[in-house]
């Protein structure tokens, strides 16, 4: 081995070689060291549901059970399947408890809400997405709420092929920016999709950053404060936005709508007094940051919710057709006679069964906490998942889940805590409303004019996008053409 030696020095000193070796020696140790307290501290973790006879898949090294290879879909049924309606899992070295037992989804939801008051679990802490509804919890979270409540109160194509995701984003992008905004991004004009582009890429998944998540200790996820999306799509949105609120906080172009609401949102101080003057108002970035979730959820998830519709009553044809019967006998337009249409209400149920826009939500449990009827101990900080696709397909809750069959929620109400694609407790979507009517009235609107129909380019069996909790298709084409 040679050495590079200072000039006119033809040998080191044997100090220096001693130092060198000492070094070397400790950089071994301290690698030892980290490698072995690494194994150790995740093989404990590991061992966390084992200890108390919990049933659960094997978990990866460091990764844990965040799949891979397979969509969600298949992952929460396989799981649910092999190891009951009680089992645990790993984010990483994080335990997670999945439970679809219908009476312990009310005690957690309901009764011991005040244990688990949050939502999904945020490790990311992006600018923007720090202020999320789904993000807060608390006080801040009941304030936040508390000023979106009123939203409940918003409420051609002639192509042989039909892209129904295509044609619902660009639709839903159109229906929630002029009933929060009251305006306008152009998304049928624009040549280049630019906007909707961004609304799709913004929580696109990235594999890198999802092992990242999962492997990263929490602390230094939130030193960095690194995006759990697209924060170029992220800001892209956010600038958008920003103009616009600037220009309703300097009281022009005053509306009546989601956007105004936040605005003149009031909050509440810690002691129960009301604040005073610029303190009763939401700050910027609760604006932006609410402003944009909203956006994102009513985008994603009503469109996914219609473009499942579509697809079923294509390979359905008997169930479009009594669908048609009751939509073009009936003045749709009409918000009374829309909300008393039963077989439409029925469909959407049943689509909302069979394809959960939201495959599962979570509960995080803020103080120690032992599962009702069992030995089961959830450390404070453990995330609970429900497995709501697994439950809506699961034979018990509804007989041959794989069938399509809307009857099923003519013949009478779901088991209590069976039938969850909004979640359930105080934290249920506070869009549910406005995504429903939204979806009865598009959905109506295109079975009363269209017909759809498999082509040559319909898959037989939908590929699924992995790694995001939205039920999403790689690819989707049916056919459609007009009825008169």
């Amino acid at each position: 081995m040679q050495f590079l030696v200072p000039e006119g020095q033809t040998h080191f000193p044997l100090l220096d070689l001693k130092m060198f070796d000492l070094l070397n020696q400790w950089f071994v140790v301290a690698l030892i060291s980290v490698i072995s307290w690494i194994f150790i501290y995740t093989k404990k973790n590991h061992s966390y549901w084992e200890k108390q006879g919990v049933k659960g898949p094997k978990p990866l090294f460091l990764i844990g059970n965040t799949a891979f290879s397979k969509s969600i879909t298949d992952d929460l049924v396989d799981n649910y399947t092999k190891y009951g309606k009680i089992y645990g899992t790993y984010q990483g070295t994080s335990p997670h408890l999945h439970v679809g037992e219908p009476e312990l989804i009310r005690q957690i939801c309901y009764k011991d809400f005040h244990i688990f008051p949050q939502g999904f679990e945020q490790n990311i802490l992006g600018s923007i997405e720090r202020n999320f509804l789904t993000a807060l919890y608390g006080e801040k979270w009941k304030r936040m709420r508390k000023a979106q409540k009123k939203l409940v109160k918003l409420t051609s194509s002639k192509e042989p092929d039909f892209d129904p995701k295509y044609f619902w984003g660009r639709y839903n992008l159109d229906v929630i920016t002029k009933c929060f905004f009251a305006t306008s991004f152009d998304v049928y004009n624009s040549s280049d999709d630019e906007v909707l582009r961004h609304f799709v890429k913004a929580f696109e998944p990235n594999w890198i950053k999802i092992v990242f998540l999962v492997t990263a200790p929490k602390w230094f996820l939130r030193m960095i404060k690194m995006s759990g999306g697209s924060a170029e799509s992220l800001n892209y949105l956010k600038q958008l936005a920003l103009p616009i609120i600037e220009q309703r906080k300097k009281g022009n172009n005053k509306g009546n709508d989601f956007l105004q609401l936040l605005i003149d949102a009031e909050v509440v101080g810690k002691e129960g007094e009301e604040l005073k003057g610029e303190a009763k108002k939401l700050s910027s970035d609760e604006i932006i940051s609410s402003t944009i979730i909203f956006l994102l959820a009513g985008y994603e998830t009503t469109s996914t919710l219609l473009t499942w519709a579509c697809y079923r009553l294509s390979t359905n044809p008997d169930i479009q057709e009594k669908l048609h019967q009751e939509v073009s006998q009936a003045n749709i337009e009409d918000y009374e006679v829309l909300q008393d249409l039963p077989y439409l209400e029925a469909v959407i149920s049943e689509t909302l069964r069979i394809d959960p826009p939201i495959l599962l939500f979570q509960r995080v449990s803020h103080s120690d906490y032992v599962l009702p009827g069992t030995e089961i101990k959830i450390k404070k900080g453990t995330v609970v998942t429900f497995p709501v696709y697994a439950m809506h397909h699961d034979p018990e809750n509804y007989p041959d889940p794989e069938v399509f069959d809307p009857n099923r929620f003519l013949e009478g109400s779901p088991k209590p805590f069976t039938f969850l694609p909004f979640g359930a407790g105080p934290r249920t979507c506070i869009g549910m409303r406005f995504a429903l009517i939204n979806a009865k009235l598009s959905l109506a609107s295109l079975v009363r004019n269209y017909q759809l129909f498999p082509n040559d380019k319909t898959p037989s069996e939908i590929e699924h996008v992995t790694g995001t909790f939205i039920k999403t298709a790689k690819t989707l084409t049916l056919g459609i053409k007009p009825r008169y």
